[in-house]
């Protein structure tokens, strides 16, 4: 784990910061930048970069992966996707041309290699860019009223990756089945005590973005008490409640698959935040095979890559923190 230490700072980053006249290794660092504010599991932030000239190396890291939550390293590869996708934004925002190349390997999944142009095409759609320092994750009670048609066709459009299927559920019965999966996803997860003992250490690190007081008493919390059954009716509730349940599916289960999903994942979430909605990502039905088995089912999809939901917010939630740049940028 770096030794430095998880602050607000890189949320101040500013395109007038852009060295549009220095070299392409310069620019390339600077759009990592963006990259870092993407979202992840746990606020893990499983990534690190090398920067070699006018390439960028993408990696997933050992010291970040959630061993005990992600086994199969969904989530983490999901996570580097979302990176992958803000570093793309970027990119494009300054007129910085790139190819974007995947390696289906456990270690480094993706090489972006920079070019000086402004010929870069794009299906994204406009106002990604704004919505790299404005998005956030909101785990309240989404406002009770449905996700508007303009927001909905946006949100598809957002799904153009060839292997990656977007499914939006918005039907009361099918969001009440998959509330009951995640109850009892909570209760199983929350009976383990080794998951309670990880999730205890990203809280108390204060990677969740609580106060240092607050943090430590979610720690205390998660480690002492047996809060399953709260868990559970908590989040079947924000299931139930939500205008829409977006579900990412593919035909594959391998890395690229997975971090493809992550970038359609981002893309969507930056789209909705352009338009005042909130996206909440919600893992634990998929951290349990045979529950996750089970939501294929039930949705006759192939794979589930990633779960979350989608509203209007009651109320805005803050940032949370990220290591900065010089802590996971590599030689």
């Amino acid at each position: 784990m770096t030794t430095e230490n998880l602050t607000m700072e890189p949320w101040e980053v500013a395109p007038d910061g852009f060295p549009s006249a220095g070299s392409i290794e310069d620019q390339a660092k600077f759009l990592l930048r963006y990259a870092i504010l993407a979202p992840s599991s746990h606020n893990s932030q499983p990534w690190e970069f090398t920067v070699d000239n006018r390439s960028i190396a993408v990696h997933a890291t050992e010291n970040r992966w959630l061993d005990v939550a992600d086994r199969d390293r969904r989530e983490l590869y999901v996570s580097l996707g979302c990176a992958i996708e803000n570093l793309c934004i970027a990119a494009e925002q300054f007129n910085v041309g790139y190819e974007l190349a995947y390696h289906d390997n456990a270690t480094t999944v993706a090489t972006i290699t920079l070019r000086h142009d402004d010929t870069q095409e794009s299906e994204r759609p406009p106002g990604l860019f704004d919505a790299l320092t404005a998005r956030y994750t909101n785990h309240q009670l989404f406002e009770d009223r449905p996700l508007s048609d303009d927001v909905r066709e946006q949100v598809r459009d957002c799904a153009t990756e060839d292997a990656v299927t977007l499914l939006v559920i918005g039907e009361s019965d099918r969001k009440e089945s998959i509330a009951q999966l995640q109850a009892e996803a909570d209760r199983q997860q929350m009976d383990n005590p080794e998951y309670r003992e990880e999730l205890a250490h990203w809280v108390g690190i204060g990677a969740l973005g609580d106060s240092w007081l607050k943090a430590r008493i979610g720690q205390a919390v998660l480690t002492h008490l047996d809060i399953g059954d709260r868990e559970a009716r908590k989040n079947s509730k924000l299931i139930t409640s939500a205008p829409a349940v977006g579900v990412l599916v593919t035909d594959s289960d391998d890395p690229t698959a997975r971090v493809k999903t992550g970038q359609v994942f981002e893309r969507l979430a930056l789209a909705a935040a352009a338009r005042g909605v909130a996206v909440h990502p919600m893992s634990q039905i998929l951290e349990r095979p045979a529950m996750r088995d089970e939501l294929g089912d039930l949705l006759n999809a192939a794979r589930p890559q990633h779960l979350f939901r989608l509203g209007y917010p009651v109320e805005p939630q803050g940032h949370t923190p990220r290591w900065p740049l010089e802590a996971v940028l590599t030689d």
